[in-house]
């Protein structure tokens, strides 16, 4: 039923993709590595009580080394090597100003996982100016609070205790109860702690967020009292995870946009304002890595439409699927898109001008024309070319499908005659109608056969519409092997919930052997989010409530050699740097 409120009713699938891209790319999860225990307690991060409720960011990254070294022995020889040089400067950054290393200061007394904390910048000499984050290559090092479980007090105390002296910057070492300390090192930044208590310490390179830690300690405001955040975790099932996270979707969305430059104009940022939070876990599998995370609203207008309703367009499409986008609601899915709830926010593409060009195009206005038949589940894809014929090389071919769940055949019936009269009389189409297995297709063909296009209905009042030479015959009546049968597209969407709310799937393997596609984006070949490294990814969206809606992303990676060693140096090249000649491909030859 409607309800009187405004419903998003339709999840923002690319959101969540480009925070999890951000998330696994930012360097943030690669920070700790070393065993302690097999499971984490699906419970709130290590030390929540002492984050303040205003964190921009928390990631809680596990100290279990075997996690650490499954996730390392994916990747080419070349990102096996980026992603430990990685590793090597995450692992120290905080620490090789003060002359510690985690093996030999942190590693012999820590606990299950190592939180840490991004909070807003309030401490800026110009009140004018909004809270800001700083450059992610800056964050680690300015406004974070590190949260430390304390699993032998006797061996922190053995490593630590005679590093650590009074605060130099106050006169009193002490705030509310709580002795404050500097770690004694020769770098610049200085690093200060607090003990907690018996089992927890908090470090920062600021006192004032020192202070902040404390006071949410003592009582203030903390993630644990921050709404959804516990119920969201409540939802995660994954039990051994490698991270867990927390983001402030909005109030990260606008640090970020207000330190770009240029600024991003705030109109950009409407996708991010509706979910208040997103929490999560990212987990190493046996094919690559897989997030699961819960996004949620707070209480005001806005709500999620219950009920997932895409069932069927991953066995409709073919198995050799480049990209796919599919849902349950086409025209709730494009008033969203319409409004800026989601796409627009983050891709160029308008939706005003994607409905001019195509009523300018065959005279058809999306929504009196399309839209009102096209509130059910459907499905768009960029499918692998056909082999051209004959000697001379084939064209470039779009090869894309659009499918469908009519909510008014009649309606769409009227609509695919409307088009086929402008195609006949305003282009010189040609019109026939051949049968593919039975099944009565609308073939339209341009002068000098330069375009192809498709129309017909499929069993259970499915439409479909086709651009390319031979890409009709791939869907009608049915694909031979569906993507549904797609051993990549099972890894990345296997483990979500069904039914659902859609996938977004890309076969990166495939899209890097495809010659003659007209459609496909460039995609980077190398670097640890290369194509060299990722095989595909896959997205899936479920509804939880009005208020909740749970994203499983996943990723397969392609395997590599058995690690070794990380590099020992503390302050060795950054992840960008050019890797070793021993580590490159051609170093054997």
């Amino acid at each position: 039923m409607l309800q009187n409120r405004p419903q998003l009713k339709r999840p923002p699938l690319p959101l969540v993709l480009a925070a999890a891209l951000l998330f696994v790319g930012g360097g943030i999860l690669t920070f700790w590595v070393t065993a302690r225990r097999d499971q984490l307690a699906k419970t709130l991060p290590a030390g929540a009580s002492a984050i303040p409720a205003d964190a921009l960011m928390v990631v809680a990254l596990s100290s279990d080394e075997a996690q650490w070294r499954k996730l390392r022995q994916f990747g080419t020889e070349t990102t096996q090597a980026q992603f430990d040089r990685l590793l090597a400067q995450w692992r120290d950054r905080l620490l090789a100003d003060q002359n510690l290393t985690f093996e030999r200061d942190i590693q012999p007394w820590v606990g299950p996982e190592i939180t840490l904390a991004v909070l807003p910048d309030t401490t800026s000499s110009t009140t004018d100016l909004p809270p800001s984050l700083p450059a992610p290559e800056l964050a680690l090092e300015s406004n974070v609070v590190m949260v430390v479980p304390i699993a032998d007090p006797g061996r922190a105390q053995s490593a630590l205790g005679n590093r650590l002296t009074k605060a130099e910057q106050l006169q009193d070492a002490s705030y509310r109860g709580i002795a404050l300390q500097q770690i004694d090192g020769n770098g610049e930044t200085p690093l200060y702690a607090a003990v907690l208590s018996a089992e927890t310490a908090v470090l920062s390179p600021k006192l004032p967020l020192l202070e902040r830690a404390i006071d949410a300690y003592r009582g203030g405001d903390s993630l644990v009292n921050r709404p959804g955040v516990g119920k969201a975790f409540d939802q995660i099932t994954e039990t051994r995870p490698l991270a867990r996270f927390y983001v402030d979707v909005p109030a990260l969305a606008q640090t970020v946009a207000q330190g770009a430059d240029p600024p991003i104009d705030p109109s950009r940022l409407r996708a991010f304002e509706a979910p208040r939070g997103l929490v999560g876990v990212v987990a190493v599998t046996s094919r690559g890595v897989a997030l699961q995370g819960v996004g949620w609203l707070e209480p005001g207008t806005q709500t999620f439409a219950t009920g997932n309703r895409a069932e069927q367009m991953p066995q409709r499409l073919p198995t050799g699927t480049l990209l796919a986008l599919s849902g349950g609601d086409f025209k709730q899915f494009w008033e969203d898109f319409q409004a800026g709830d989601q796409l627009s926010a983050l891709f160029p593409l308008r939706a005003e001008d994607v409905a001019l060009g195509l009523q300018s195009a065959t005279g058809l206005s999306l929504d009196e024309n399309l839209l009102p038949w096209m509130a059910g589940e459907f499905a768009v894809g960029v499918l692998t070319p056909p082999p051209g014929s004959g000697d001379a090389p084939p064209l470039p071919n779009p090869a894309l499908v659009l499918m469908v769940k009519a909510s008014d055949r009649e309606a769409a019936t009227a609509t695919f005659k409307q088009l086929d009269t402008v195609l006949e009389s305003r282009y010189r189409f040609t019109i026939d109608s051949p049968e593919m297995g039975g099944v009565p297709v609308t073939r339209l063909t341009s002068p000098f056969d330069s375009l192809v296009m498709a129309h017909g209905w499929l069993e259970g009042d499915i439409a479909f519409f086709t651009v390319g030479q031979g890409i009709a015959e791939l869907v009608a009546p049915s694909p031979s092997r569906s993507l549904a049968e797609n051993s990549l597209f099972q890894a990345t969407t296997g483990e979500a919930p069904r039914p659902n709310n859609g996938h977004f799937f890309a076969n990166l393997e495939a899209l890097t052997k495809a010659e003659n596609s007209l459609l496909l984006p460039p995609l980077p070949q190398e670097g640890l989010l290369g194509s060299e490294a990722i095989e595909a990814i896959g997205v899936t969206a479920t509804v939880l409530s009005d208020r909740q809606v749970r994203y499983d992303i996943a990723a397969t990676l392609k395997r590599g050699d058995r690690p070794g060693p990380l590099p020992s140096s503390p302050t060795g090249p950054g992840p960008d740097a050019p890797a070793p000649e021993s580590s490159t491909p051609d170093a054997s030859q």
